[in-house]
């Protein structure tokens, strides 16, 4: 178990460090960052490298959560989860390879294709950094039932600090009847906090 997380999350360290420095190698290589990718032309070169990171911050909370995470993933989908990381590290890794070979070579960007190249008379090449979105594809379903776990986590706990704040003066017998009938400042600060951040765990 603790092997697997911790292949996980030195993956995850990689991936971001490699795509914190493509953007700007790519640009440095005459590649278009505002092209677009994907099936749909989803991404656009830019927005790529940005969900890259997004997902490697949300997998890195996700795994914070060590004991959640392996209640919540098999054995088998840890692997599969390490799996498409590896992969993804690779597509990047391999970019990052390829554009430091095109910094000695004689090259021309296909301005017409995202990440396209052509060296010489050879046939036009993508970098691998398009593969990408594949393996971002196949974690996309991991990250939505984390997350799902991590929100219901977070509207218990928060469910238990608004109940304690609600019922902690009910023990003080000094007090008036009255004074039962408003919450307090501090009560009503912690609901709405509360309210707001149920919100954005869902």
């Amino acid at each position: 178990m603790i092997k697997s997380i911790a292949n996980i999350n030195a993956l995850l360290v990689d991936i971001k460090t490699v795509n914190n420095l493509l953007s700007i190698k790519l640009q440095q290589a005459g590649f278009d960052l505002n092209r677009c990718l994907g099936n749909e032309d989803e991404y656009t070169v830019s927005s790529l490298l940005h969900s890259i990171d997004t997902l490697a911050v949300q997998f890195l909370t996700i795994t914070a959560s060590r004991n959640q995470f392996i209640q919540r993933t098999s054995y088998i989908e840890r692997q599969q989860i390490e799996s498409y990381l590896r992969k993804m590290f690779v597509c990047l890794k391999q970019t990052q390879n390829t554009l430091l070979q095109l910094s000695e070579t004689d090259y021309k960007v296909i301005g017409d294709k995202a990440l396209t190249y052509s060296i010489d008379t050879e046939e036009a090449a993508q970098l691998l950094l398009t593969r990408s979105i594949e393996y971002i594809d196949l974690l996309k379903p991991y990250t939505r039932m984390l997350e799902l776990v991590i929100a219901q986590e977070r509207i218990h706990a928060l469910s238990a600090v608004l109940e304690t704040l609600l019922h902690k003066d009910n023990n003080q017998s000094n007090l008036e009847q009255e004074e039962y009938a408003e919450l307090t400042e501090e009560q009503n600060n912690a609901l709405e906090l509360s309210h707001f951040l149920i919100k954005q765990a869902l």
